[in-house]
């Protein structure tokens, strides 16, 4: 499925088809939990009729055969219903899992897709939130909730048609078959018919108040949730600033204003006046049951029947509430989560990818205008403005300016993280846009300026772009890079786990190992993001060495403030506030632009190499 089709299914989805929609991917196990619900009701239903028979037939003729036979048939509906009970818990169980492990994984697969523009826009923890709580909330809706909806609601109408049958003679097939309505005990009937409606309406009108209660929550779960996370990432940092108290109190303050929420909708399900009618009809049922006996207008039986119905019935119901609740939070968490999915992405795949692309041929760009804030550019605030520039295939090219000056974000166009707001960017005459995001990120490899590891072996680490690379190519990679002879002195060397975000190694061996990754993933264009800011003189000098032979033969772009690195690239490119200011080879710069010499006199040893090529000294 392309990103585009999956991404128009989602936005046609409402809340009420995401929570339904993966039941109905497995139709089989859902209608037989279904089925096996109202038939395992049916069941719990049936002995109270038994039990009515069984008292007349005891009154009438004792403990004859009959009498027997309906005893021996309560404890046979007993054992079935109890091996039914254990089975559709596990079928409803079996179902609902799928459930969320199919929407927990298309949930992350949608994540992937995505554009970084919605990264920039979306929250990580809010993410991390609703993966995690939303999505288990939805499934706690279906089961047990919605489960216990199904077997409550066969019960009503089991209910109805027992009461409207109840004085037939004595047998299953009797009253299945000849389930007419009898005289003496319709009045029965007509409470229940009259109760249940007006209970039903006073549920669902109670249930909607749940709604705004539930969306409360589960933004003050998401809150402390952010929280967490952010303190549990910035440790050192709250440490080293002594904030431990500050933090303790505004976590407590967060989560006091979720007792609160948590503690109204207790109230909620507490106090529910659809309880009040299903006693009253209870009430009301049992004072004419008792008028009925009383006057001789049913057996002792028949009553024992209706009253163990209507106990039966209400047993079956007290946990509606709670249920309906449960069902229609559920549906505010499937808002949240179709919130995220349905978000439209200014990223569009080509529906058809462009054929053969010259990744070793020029790179144009063409009026191009970039904001992060608004796809749209209603912005003045650009990363890049107008930026019309043509990168020869195979060159090193070198881009420097200032802070904010656009440097990372021309980086990140040409991996397709992001489309230009305005203008083109061609490669070897291709449009960038008529290219795949992966086939892009296949041919372009980026070592950047904030390493990020996994948590995972060295070895998967180097090879993360390429997974079938064999550890012999990992070596190599890790080799040129000079990080061969670091790992080898760790505890399991290649196969030693790092820590989250490789916060055990230092900064200029988590950037060797970003070098190594790209090395091993041999792109055709190559983008390094300062990649050499963190090493010492001497391991820089054994980097550049093994960079400039990976170099040959392909397309380079750093991001660098290096003299080596402006003298020996073929083309620099000046970049200030996002816009083009100069460009061309380091000498021509040097004597052409008053902006380059500015920024090159004041780079560390540019004044003692200005000196000497001048063939002067002060």
């Amino acid at each position: 499925m392309t990103k585009s089709t999956h991404q128009e299914q989602v936005v046609k989805c409402s809340p009420l088809r995401y929570m339904f929609g993966g039941l109905i991917k497995h139709p089989l196990s859902i209608t037989f939990a279904t089925i096996l619900t109202v038939v395992s009701t049916l069941l719990l239903t049936i002995p109270t009729l038994i039990i009515g028979w069984a008292i007349d037939e005891l009154k009438d003729a004792g403990l004859s055969e009959q009498f027997v036979f309906y005893v021996w048939t309560i404890i046979a509906l007993a054992l079935i219903y109890m091996a039914l009970y254990f089975l559709v818990g596990y079928v409803w169980a079996v179902v609902t899992l799928q459930w969320e492990r199919d929407a927990r994984q298309d949930f992350f697969e949608a994540l992937q897709e995505f554009s970084m523009s919605f990264h920039d826009e979306v929250d990580s923890k809010r993410l991390l939130s609703v993966a995690m709580q939303d999505i288990n909330w939805v499934r706690l809706s279906l089961n047990p909730a919605l489960r216990n909806i199904i077997g409550a609601l066969a019960s009503i109408v089991i209910t109805i048609v027992f009461l409207g049958a109840i004085d037939q003679s004595p047998g299953l097939v009797t009253f299945f078959v000849i389930p007419f309505f009898n005289v003496k005990v319709g009045m029965f009937t007509v409470i229940m018919l009259t109760g249940i409606p007006l209970y039903l309406w006073f549920a669902y009108r109670y249930a909607n108040a749940v709604e705004p209660v539930r969306r409360k929550r589960s933004e003050d779960i998401e809150t402390l949730t952010s929280m967490s996370q952010g303190v549990f990432r910035g440790i050192e940092v709250v440490r080293a600033f002594g904030k431990e108290d500050e933090e303790k109190r505004k976590f407590k303050d967060a989560s006091k204003q979720y007792e609160r929420i948590v503690a109204k909708e207790g109230k909620l399900a507490a106090f529910y006046i659809p309880a009040l009618v299903l006693i009253a009809m209870t009430t009301i049922a049992f004072l004419y049951g008792g008028f009925a006996t009383w006057s001789l207008q049913i057996t002792q039986g028949t009553m024992i029947q209706i009253l163990g119905l209507l106990v039966a019935l209400e047993a079956m119901n007290f946990f509606l509430p709670r249920m309906l609740l449960v069902l229609r939070g559920g549906f505010v968490n499937a808002a949240r989560i179709v919130d995220i999915l349905s978000w439209k992405d200014p990223l569009i795949e080509p529906e058809q990818e462009a054929g053969s692309v010259e990744w070793l041929g020029d790179i144009t760009f063409e009026n191009v205008s970039f904001t992060y804030n608004n796809p749209n550019g209603s912005t003045d605030h650009y990363a890049l403005k107008e930026l019309s520039i043509t990168i020869p295939g195979g060159s090193r090219v070198a881009l420097i300016g200032g802070p904010g000056g656009g440097k990372s974000t021309l980086l990140k166009l040409l991996l397709r993280l992001y489309d230009p707001t305005m203008g083109t960017i061609r490669i070897g005459g291709t449009d960038l846009r008529d290219i795949t995001t992966k086939t892009v990120r296949d041919n372009v490899g980026l070592v950047e300026q904030d390493i990020f590891l996994f948590r995972m072996s060295v070895h998967d680490n180097i090879a993360f772009g390429r997974t079938d690379a064999t550890r012999e190519e990992v070596e190599e990679a890790a080799k040129r890079a000079q990080a061969h002879e670091f790992i080898i002195e760790m505890e399991d060397g290649y196969d030693t786990i790092i820590g989250e975000r490789g916060m055990t190694l230092s900064g200029g061996q988590r950037q060797r190992l970003a070098i190594a990754r790209a090395l091993v993933q041999d792109p055709k264009i190559l983008l390094l993001d300062d990649s050499v800011s963190a090493v010492d003189a001497q391991t820089e000098f054994l980097m550049r060495k093994a960079l400039d032979e990976v170099m040959v033969g392909r397309t380079s772009i750093t991001v660098t403030q290096r003299l080596r690195t402006l003298i020996e690239s073929d083309l620099v490119i000046i970049l200030d506030k996002g816009r083009l200011i100069a460009a061309g080879c380091h000498e021509d710069l040097l004597r052409e632009s008053d902006h380059y010499r500015r920024i090159f006199e004041r780079l560390p040893g540019a004044q003692a190499l200005l000196a000497s090529t001048s063939g002067g000294v002060r």
